[in-house]
């Protein structure tokens, strides 16, 4: 077939020549079109369940709302796994379905359980909103934060701008999910009551309320007729300004009308909030964060962001301007321009060494006309299957650029060497079709093999699997091209770009002393068999040792170009101290030269993806370009040099991390850290001190950073317990007992007021003298039926307790993680470490146990996966290419290569000092199809040879010396072709020289080693069998 397919290609040589112009031009196009990303998306299927609960504290909030809705999603199809988080006012519940589940079904089936989660929950609760979804975010992380800047508003003016002008107006840009705004204060209509005019007029908090609420509506009252006309009657009764709520009357009192004005104060005020941003630590802002909807494309989503922002500005009020701090399309690019650079060098480097080796240029043009077509036929694949151009798809075919050669390297070498033989006959189409005859097969199966071992990295699942599928997708669709190039192309370009018959007296490009040398090096090695297979025993087990000393980790860690400071503090800290603080902090880290600018989140200004608590701040560090910094080389440098200035805060905890990168961390094991370790259990009494030791055992391991376990008490609270036998002898109940409470403390929203397009919400509570200390609340006064009013002292104890922060459940039970980042060492080390520590040192009673993730378990994952499928893979290579040779012996000494080139891999890594990790063992699945090419390629020639009549030694020696040519071509070009990645010090390069490292150092010990071993090895097993 492959013969009858090169006679085509060779008889339709313009119908050829068109398809290749075709390809061309459908690539260019399909490159423009591609869309473009940073990262591939390795967002779960997750939809998340908010629930806001005004002033419940974190055991409430667990056992009301919590648990109700994880008892309803629990039965949904395809859910995998449920965390939750239970605080202060808020539930938040996690729903994780499996890969294979669409989301927007996925969101449907929640919808549906909604109902039935709300039907579980006390009609006492207050939640304001009810149990709501949250947007379809991809969990990435913010695309894009902005910040909305003036000199001559407040930043309760700004917020307002922020939530009715800007925020609106960039929701409505296509792919963004949700804007969450930050800082500055919500403007709110407030009446403040005074307690002491409410017992003079005889009135409670309830009646200003009810009152306030009654008088703020407009009702329809149907239609009349007029005539021939119909006339809706409309009656308007809306406040619109302060003196309209003032003038409203609660009742008469003494047959005069009680306002609101009697009572109480009506202004403007700012209300309660749970989150603060400053910039530079020295004010505070308002800002906003961008999140993209779930699938988007980064790119293309942020420059339109771009673009609607210039049109905002220019509707803003005079001195006001939104300014974005941080977007991830600065990432994009970078890391765009780091796989072009090694593109672009590789691409020279190997059109150096085609020429060199091939001594033409008219042949060394055809062998680099295969990387464009390649390439391009790719970009037509990935577009077509909706693939975006990214760090890792684009990396891929940066590995694959040496790979894609080697195939039109054999034919042309083949086509060239028998044009430059003696006594060729026939026509020049007669001599290409023969050469090409010969190693077509070779080629054919050699690609194939290349292509079938990347299966494995398609069977990767989750994180891993979404990660590293556009890497194997590339570079497979890249071969398949390499491979029609070679088999249907070349022998065309061959022919139209050699028209005579004159002999290539260049065809010989090794030079005569390296041959001879090789010749002499091989024959001596043939004479000592025994000595030879003893050197290969000995390499493979040296290499086998050195395999056990490498570090583990998922990923190397992508420095992004941004930081991240998490500080940690006190869980009663009030939002002003931790302000203060962070400004501190702030400062600290802006005196570093390296740093540009630091913009501070605290807590959380609205309910979204990623909240946080108000002990929390996240300090986003912006960088200046590298070639600015003065004291540092390296971000990790910068951060440990950072680390070592703030860590001696009193009662603050500091981690670090960068934006992507928290994020990713939070998606695998629900931590912003590398290494997490869960402790289930029922008690929290039990769980906080099991947790502590472990904390202790963890502080003594070498490489631990930013240890901390997470705070789950330690928050103050004033528990006001009903006495019910009180209670009772007054005629009163728990509810208005707590709902005068939580009226006058808290506040209870009456209302709103539409301004235009804006709408603002009215509050009455008691004034801040009569609710800001113990002593006030004790003193509140509570209306009896009988009339008469009684202290809230007289029914009810009030004391103050330490209770519960928050509450972590997974799968419905509680747990308290142990978090920290590695430094120093590698993740899976440190894993297995603590691991043996952990055991030896804590004892868990019955019905705890411990957990242990972060990224070190998308490592184990993928490798448990490749275990089963690389064997797999491996036997149908094996079966190829016994249907190849029909010969067990020489598929043996095939596979023989794949271990002589992991050794070089396994060296390379270690002399480089990096770590077994999920590129370097896709480094290495590479590795098994370029070896098996080397050995199938130089396999075929002796049994070439043999057939034509050779004796075994000259067959051996002369088929050595004919593909000493091409086996180094292939060598040299694809390790100059990966070469730039190892050398290159760009965004992105981190997750690429891995990769890089292990193919060059396996292709340097495994061509080494095949040129001598294979043919020793063949010689013995023929002379053998």
């Amino acid at each position: 077939m492959i013969t009858r397919l090169i006679q085509f290609s060779l008889k339709h040589k313009l119908l050829i020549v068109l398809g290749f112009v075709a390809v061309s031009v459908a690539g260019v196009f399909s490159l423009s079109r591609l869309p473009i990303d940073a990262f591939p998306d390795i967002s779960p299927n997750l939809v998340q369940v908010f629930a806001e609960l005004e002033g419940m504290a974190a055991e409430e909030v667990e056992q009301f709302v919590t648990r109700p809705v994880e008892v309803a999603m629990r039965g949904i199809p395809g859910v995998k796994k449920i965390r939750s988080i239970s605080s202060l006012g808020l539930s938040t519940v996690n729903i994780y379905f499996k890969d294979d589940v669409d989301i927007y079904l996925a969101r449907q089936l929640v919808s549906e359980r909604l109902k039935e989660a709300e039907e579980g929950i006390p009609e006492t609760m207050n939640m304001p909103h009810g149990l709501e979804m949250g947007a379809i975010a991809s969990g990435m992380g913010k695309i894009l934060s902005y910040r909305v800047q003036s000199d001559d508003y407040s930043t309760t003016d700004l917020r307002t701008i922020q939530d009715w002008i800007v925020k609106r107006d960039i929701q409505t840009v296509s792919g963004v999910a949700k804007v969450i705004s930050q800082g500055g204060h919500v403007r709110q209509y407030q009446i403040r009551v005074n307690p002491d005019r409410l017992l003079e007029y005889d009135l409670t908090l309830d009646d200003v309320i009810e009152a306030v609420r009654k008088n703020n509506m407009n009702l329809g009252a149907g239609i009349i007729e007029r005539g021939s006309e119909e006339l809706i009657v409309r009656s308007l009764g809306l406040v619109e300004t302060l003196e309209d709520i003032e003038n409203i009357v609660i009742r008469a009192y003494e047959s005069s009308p009680v306002l609101v004005s009697d009572i109480g104060t009506v202004e403007f005020g700012d209300a309660f909030r749970r989150g603060v941003a400053c910039l530079d630590g020295q004010k505070e802002i308002v800002v906003g964060g961008v999140y993209k909807l779930h699938g988007a494309n980064s790119f293309e989503v942020i420059g339109r962001l771009k673009e609607r922002i210039v049109q905002i500005n220019k509707t803003l009020p005079e001195g006001v301007k939104v300014i974005p701090y941080y977007d991830q399309s600065d990432l994009v690019r970078n890391s765009i321009n780091t796989v072009r650079g090694a593109l672009s060098l590789g691409l020279i480097l190997v059109c150096l060494v085609s020429f060199v080796f091939l001594g033409n240029l008219r042949n060394a043009l055809i062998v680099v006309c295969s990387l464009p077509f390649s390439t391009l036929f790719a970009f037509v694949l990935m577009y077509r299957n909706g693939m975006p151009g990214d760090l890792i798809s684009f990396g891929g075919i940066a590995i694959a650029l040496g790979m894609i050669v080697d195939a039109t390297i054999i034919m042309v070498e083949r086509i060239q060497s028998t044009f430059g033989g003696k006594g060729e006959e026939g026509s020049p189409t007669e001599t290409i079709l023969a050469a090409a005859r010969e190693v077509g097969q070779p080629i054919f199966f050699a690609v194939s093999i290349i292509i079938i071992v990347f299966i494995p990295i398609f069977t990767l699942g989750e994180v891993a699997g979404k990660m590293f599928r556009p890497l194997a997708f590339a570079v497979s669709t890249t071969m398949v091209g390499s491979l029609i190039y070679a088999l249907i192309v070349a022998p065309v370009f061959y022919r139209l770009l050699h028209t005579g018959k004159a002999r290539d007296r260049r065809a010989r490009a090794v030079h005569p002393a390296i041959l001879n040398g090789y010749r002499s090096i091989l024959t001596f090695c043939l004479g000592r068999r025994p000595a030879v297979t003893a050197a290969v025993i000995l390499i493979v087990s040296l290499g086998a040792a050195v395999f056990t000393t490498l570090g583990r980790e998922f990923v190397p860690t992508l420095q992004e170009g941004t930081v991240q400071a998490l500080a940690y503090m006190n869980p009663n800290i009030s939002l002003k101290e931790i302000s203060t603080t962070t400004e501190a902090i702030a400062k600290d880290i802006l005196e570093f030269p390296e740093v540009d600018q630091v913009i501070a989140d605290i807590g959380y200004g609205e309910v979204g993806p990623h909240i946080h608590h108000t002990n929390y701040a996240c300090m986003t560090v912006n960088l200046k370009p590298r070639k600015q910094w003065k004291n540092v080389g390296t971000q990790e440098e910068l951060v440990a040099r950072i680390d070592s200035r703030i860590r001696n805060y009193p009662g603050v905890a500091v981690s670090f991390s960068q934006p992507i990168k928290h994020e990713v961390d939070g998606l695998v094991a629900g931590a912003g850290t590398a290494v997490v370790a869960k402790l289930f259990g029922p008690d929290m009494a039990t769980l906080e001190a099991k947790a502590a030791e472990i904390h202790d055992v963890l502080a003594g391991i070498g490489g631990v950073a930013d240890l901390r376990t997470e705070q789950v008490a330690g928050q103050t609270q004033l528990q006001i317990d009903m006495d019910r036998s009180r209670i009772a002898r007054h005629g009163l109940s728990n509810y208005q007992i707590q709902n005068t409470i939580h009226s006058a403390v808290s506040g209870e929203e009456v209302g709103k007021v539409f301004a235009e397009e804006k709408i603002f919400g009215i509050t009455a509570r008691f004034t801040e003298e009569h609710r800001k200390d113990i002593e006030s609340i004790e003193n509140l006064l509570i209306r009896t039926p009988a009339g008469y009013k009684v202290q809230l002292d007289e029914v009810a104890d009030v004391n103050t307790v330490t209770g519960l922060r928050q509450i972590s459940r997974e799968d419905t039970r509680r747990f308290i993680s142990i978090q920290c980042n590695v430094r120093g060492r590698d993740a899976g080390g440190f894993v297995e470490e603590a691991r043996r520590e952990v055991a030896d040192s804590v004892t868990l009673d019955a019905g705890y146990r411990l957990a242990w993730g972060g990224q070190f378990e998308l490592h184990q994952a993928a490798n448990r996966r490749l275990l089963i499928v690389v064997p797999i893979t491996l036997f149908l290579v094996l079966m190829m290419l016994y249907s190849l040779f029909n010969s067990f012996r020489n598929v043996f000494l095939i596979m023989l290569n794949i271990p002589l080139s992991l050794v070089g891999g396994v060296f390379a890594l270690a002399l480089f000092k990096e770590n077994l990790s999920i590129p370097s063992s896709i480094g290495f699945i590479a590795l098994f199809g370029i070896a098996l090419t080397d050995g199938l390629v130089l396999i075929s020639r002796f049994e070439h040879l043999k057939a034509k009549g050779m004796a075994l030694r000259e067959a051996v020696t002369a088929g050595c010396s004919s593909k000493l040519r091409p086996v180094l071509m292939t060598t040299i070009t694809t390790a100059l072709g990966l070469l730039p990645l190892v050398i290159t010090a760009g965004t992105g390069s981190e997750v690429q020289r891995p990769l890089a490292i292990v193919v060059v150092g396996g292709l340097i010990s495994s061509t080494l080693l095949t040129l001598i071993v294979i043919p020793t090895l063949y010689e013995w097993v023929t002379v053998e069998h």
